[in-house]
């Protein structure tokens, strides 16, 4: 694949994903998720010593407003919320103080009643021979893989040379996310980027090797989730293209199954 070719799926991507971030669906999927807190770091920490496996969290009366309700008999996860209060010092000027009490919470898991929306970013079918050839690659670049029980809308994660895939997901859907991770462990360690700038290099070099093999992703999904713009994604050209052609050129040169 050269860089014309590159550039050209690059184009394609960009246009996928605007059209995604148009739709009328995509529009009420991030008006539900905003209605879910952007939890502390600690309460994350409290949240998962009492729910290893919670997704998405609420409280009682905003799982209500969605149109779920918890079921009878849940166990609340405690955490802390911050409120504020007004206090008159000494000298009669007002102060504000903020202070922290335990609050209730429920995950989806313990709620019943209207589906959330969900975005599709899943890969389905099965491409022989692909996963063997990338993870011969990642060897040679000394990445460690690993297939994992994890979560069920957690595809795949990295941490420094380290590559966890999801064992539970279609053999398409943990190609795209081996693609994905991999691209992060090749372009990302020790990277000043912020999260959306890797997010989008890798998704969109994990969208343009699959391309290659005919595998359908659905990365415009994931890439309209981090607001990829036309501009964002095309901005990426000379460091995706060079991931790119490292990635397939392994793969097809390699002995197993490739499709030309």
């Amino acid at each position: 694949m050269n860089s014309k070719e590159v550039e050209q799926a690059l184009k394609q991507l960009a246009e996928e994903t605007e059209e995604a971030k148009k739709s009328a669906f995509f529009k009420e999927y991030l008006n539900i998720m905003s209605m879910f807190w952007d939890y502390s770091p600690y309460n994350q920490l409290l949240i998962y010593l009492q729910m290893p496996n919670a997704s998405r969290v609420a409280g009682f009366h905003k799982w209500k407003q969605i149109g779920r309700n918890v079921m009878k008999g849940s166990k609340a996860i405690r955490i802390l919320a911050p409120t504020k209060s007004k206090k008159i010092k000494e000298d009669k000027e007002e102060e504000t103080i903020t202070y922290f009490r335990p609050v209730s919470v429920f995950d989806i898991s313990q709620t019943e009643g209207k589906p959330l929306p969900d975005i599709d970013i899943e890969a389905e079918g099965q491409t022989e021979g692909i996963i063997e050839n990338i993870l011969h690659f990642c060897e040679k670049q000394g990445f460690k893989v690993a297939f994992e029980d994890l979560r069920e809308d957690l595809h795949g994660y990295t941490t420094n040379n380290f590559i966890g895939i999801n064992k539970n997901k279609s053999n398409n859907t943990q190609i795209n996310a081996l693609l994905h991770e991999t691209a992060h462990a090749l372009m990302h360690k020790n990277s000043m980027l912020s999260k959306e700038q890797k997010e989008i290099q890798a998704e969109v070099v994990a969208y343009i090797v699959a391309k290659r093999f005919n595998i359908e992703t659905k990365s415009f999904n994931y890439l309209a989730l981090y607001d990829a713009s036309h501009e964002k994604i095309m901005e990426n050209l000379k460091v995706v293209s060079n991931a790119v052609k490292a990635i397939l050129s392994e793969i097809i040169n390699s002995d197993a199954h490739c499709t030309k």
